[in-house]
């Protein structure tokens, strides 16, 4: 692995320059950042895939329910172009997994917007959306707008400190980049994190530790995607398309033999997958079998409701929720922050 990232390095520093000069041009005006009006949290990382933005922009969406936020996605991996808002027949298609994921769990009644141009999606919420906290779902490289506070996220198995720019590493711009965000989250941190390990992280991020945060992943209930109901398995089916599912696969395993399939990060589910998840099913014809994916998953799905049901497969969420060190800290920061930045609502 160590030897093809000094072979890609040269890439790495050609991308890293292209990407700083960017950067340098947004900061010193030449490329134009336009400011949003009023309460905006961009929840965002440099990483490339798996930090789990998801989690945290619906655990802030739930915190500032009664501030009527309004999430703002690109939408990444629909099938439509452009302004798009979340409606009652709006499917992952239309909007995009993880902005559809976000319009379900909270039953439709948080407004989601989708546009590649964020500004585009700014000005809609602005004009019919009056007062509404934005928040800014994996904006952190998109600089044409100026969210009033960014929320950097990295994981704690792949800090940014310990990482290269894309090809040679995962990272999408340079570690500097850091120094835009106002709080830093380390996310799927380990339980019961020693405060030894915790200043590592102090040292090498360019914030002061006030503003430095550790989660961790807490899975909940498995429940039915379509209404099935849980009972006593022999086997689990993981069945996934998201970018890092192996820390579901060890919880999972912790209690039953689990098989896993892995499909590509916002995979477009097929009749073919479908038909590839009842081949591995019928596998294990003489034990009770069920199928687990993801909530980001499980909209994807949801498209083929009548393949499924016609299976008679049970097909289980695995739901999850965050536990964020020092909560009631982070939670006055957010707290704060928008009181102040109401004053200037659009």
């Amino acid at each position: 692995m160590y030897s093809w990232r000094i072979v890609l390095l040269p890439f790495s520093l050609l991308y890293g320059l292209v990407v700083s000069i960017r950067n340098w041009m947004y900061t010193i005006g030449i490329k134009k950042s336009e400011p949003i009006p009023g309460a905006s949290i961009c929840i965002g990382n440099i990483t490339v895939g798996g930090t789990g933005k998801s989690p945290l922009t619906a655990y802030i969406a739930k915190l500032f329910e009664s501030k009527k936020p309004v999430i703002l996605s690109r939408g990444y991996g629909r099938k439509t172009q452009g302004l798009v808002i979340a409606n009652a027949t709006s499917t992952a298609s239309d909007l995009g997994d993880e902005p559809m994921m976000y319009w379900t769990n909270f039953n439709q009644k948080i407004p989601v917007v989708v546009a590649e141009k964020r500004q585009i999606g700014v000005d809609w919420i602005c004009e019919n959306k009056a007062n509404s906290l934005i928040l800014l779902d994996d904006a952190f490289q998109h600089r044409a707008v100026k969210p009033g506070l960014n929320i950097l996220l990295m994981t704690y198995d792949r800090p940014v400190f310990k990482d290269f720019v894309f090809p040679a590493g995962n990272l999408r711009e340079p570690r500097s980049g850091m120094k835009r965000s106002d709080i830093v989250v380390i996310t799927k941190s380990p339980k019961d994190l020693a405060e030894k390990s915790k200043t590592i992280f102090h040292q090498k991020i360019p914030l002061s530790k006030d503003r430095i945060f550790f989660s961790e992943v807490i899975y909940g209930d498995l429940n039915g995607l379509f209404g099935e109901i849980w009972e006593p398995i022999d086997q689990i089916i993981l069945v996934t398309g998201i970018a890092q599912p192996e820390p579901l696969y060890r919880f999972l395993a912790e209690n039953h033999p689990v098989e896993a399939i892995k499909f590509p990060d916002h995979h477009a589910f097929t009749s073919e997958d479908i038909q590839q998840i009842q081949q591995k099913v019928a596998t294990f014809a003489h034990q009770r079998c069920a199928v687990v994916t993801t909530e980001k998953d499980a909209v994807r799905f949801a498209e083929w409701k009548e393949v499924i049901l016609e299976s008679k497969i049970p097909f289980f969420v695995q739901s999850i929720s965050l536990k964020i060190d020092r909560e009631q800290d982070f939670k006055d920061l957010l707290k704060n922050y928008v009181v102040r930045a109401n004053e200037g609502s659009c």
